[in-house]
């Protein structure tokens, strides 16, 4: 295992001469302290005016069509075409049918399952559980891609994780942020929302591959990922890639300041050669990379085999060296300590919550606001009279900058926070017509936008 630990050496002296400007994360859970460096209500005079200057330059091409905006290249991470991938995965699911986990059928959808059991909604025309996608986006500009991409989020929130990401380099940042916009109209990511873990291949989602549980010493909530349960050809490659994405942006909701980054857990218990996955793994690094940035907080690999140290000379190569930073190793319950308390461990690895994952399957009218399409447009266009207002202070802020208006600045800034919170909750409101709910509204675990794990956490 030495030869990890050199590389990963390697890896943080080189973000340290970048001037990262943060603790290291072992520093940060040594002194049981979240590092604030950069993140929102916490910025310095350069870093908000830094900000002010990469809002200025969103706001000149606010009204301008997203593709006609220079940015990084979306590079697959993954050559294949998806259309003939679901297409050759529905063929196997109609000629070939097998059953990959608790009756789950390969390529068989949770609504499918649903249907299957019975679970029939009384508000869609055939029993759907979710109303027929509808975009919210009223054209192609900047402006309408923007807002669709904040959601719930605070929008310094979002910005600031680009700044953070290129070392607060503004050219780098807006084109590294402009990138991650078109791709998500790429990936049609606000469809993924709408649908929710309905949409999700069904065996991914009773096998609980990935889930959040719990927070670690820092309050970063928890992402385990059991290794040992994940098989590609449980699942076709674009259904693997959905429910990343969905994972991703479920998760976006359980972050609020100064809690921007999460802890994940690589648990490789029972880990064998069947469960590599080398095109999930790319994928997952790039997204981690290019369109999730900063949202990292601490990856933790627990119990690797033998010959993993292997894999991770394969494997570092890909990673950005923040990331790499954030890599830490564990092969007993005691390294998990250092970084969870023991409350908040799950007892099959050496802690107290007894907590098992079992999917909650949806509740047949839990989205019944969905089918209000006049609930949904009053919500819209009371959100977008706050977003405009919202952007009208923003303006002002810019202006009072560039004219060194101090008192101004000021000023806007308090404005700003103020209508921000009010768009926020806004935001959550039309969320309510726009987001199937899921696995985490279904537990109690996340209610409107309090997060709360003592709903599921069972002391041992």
């Amino acid at each position: 295992m030495s030869g990890i630990f050199k590389a990963i050496s390697r890896q943080r002296s080189a973000v340290d001469v970048a001037g990262a400007g943060r603790e290291a994360i072992t520093t940060q859970f040594s002194k049981g302290r979240l590092d604030t460096c950069g993140v929102y209500g916490h910025l310095t005079p350069n870093e908000e005016n830094l900000l002010a200057d990469l809002w200025e330059r969103i706001l000149d091409d606010f009204d301008k069509p997203l593709d006609s905006i220079e940015s990084d290249s979306i590079a697959r991470p993954v050559e294949g075409d998806d259309d003939l991938e679901r297409k050759k995965a529905k063929e196997v699911q109609e000629s070939s049918p097998f059953e990959v986990v608790e009756g789950c059928m390969f390529n068989q959808s949770v609504a499918e399952k649903c249907k299957e059991l019975g679970i029939v909604s009384k508000c869609g025309a055939d029993g759907e559980l979710v109303p027929k996608f509808e975009t919210m986006l009223p054209d192609s500009t900047l402006k309408s891609v923007f807002w669709s991409v904040v959601r719930e989020d605070h929008p310094d929130v979002l910005i600031l994780r680009f700044l953070r990401a290129r070392k607060w380099d503004l050219d780098k940042s807006y084109k590294m942020a402009i990138a991650a916009i078109k791709w998500r109209i790429q990936e049609h990511v606000e469809e993924i929302i709408w649908y929710g873990d309905t949409a999700n291949d069904a065996s991914l989602m009773w096998k609980g591959v990935s889930y959040a549980h719990g927070k670690d010493k820092l309050g970063q909530p928890i992402i385990w990922s059991g290794s040992c349960l994940h098989h590609q050809k449980d699942q076709s490659y674009p259904q693997l890639k959905r429910y990343l994405i969905w994972m991703m942006e479920t998760l976006r909701q359980l972050l609020a300041p100064p809690i921007e980054r999460v802890c994940l857990i690589m648990d490789l218990t029972d880990h064998s050669n069947a469960n590599m996955d080398w095109p999930f793994v790319k994928t997952f690094l790039k997204f981690l990379e290019a369109y999730y940035p900063e949202c990292l907080g601490i990856c933790i690999v627990y119990n690797g085999p033998w010959w993993f140290s292997g894999v991770w000379k394969l494997i570092s190569p890909l990673l950005d060296p923040v990331v790499a930073s954030k890599v830490q190793f564990a092969q007993k319950p005691e390294g998990l300590l250092k970084f969870i308390d023991e409350k908040e461990l799950l007892e099959k690895r050496g802690g107290k919550d007894a907590y098992s994952y079992e999917y909650v399957k949806p509740d047949p009218e839990e989205n019944k606001l969905m089918f209000d399409k006049e609930g949904r447009t009053a919500s819209a266009e009371k959100l977008r009279l706050l977003q405009e207002q919202f952007v009208q202070a923003t303006t002002d802020w810019v202006n009072a900058k560039e004219g060194g208006d101090d008192d101004g600045f000021a000023a806007a800034a308090r404005r700003r926070v103020e209508l921000s919170d009010q768009v926020k909750a806004a935001a959550s409101e039309l969320d309510k017509y726009t987001r199937a709910r899921h696995f985490y509204t279904r537990t109690g675990v996340l209610q409107g936008n309090v997060v709360d794990w003592t709903k599921v956490q069972k002391q041992a």
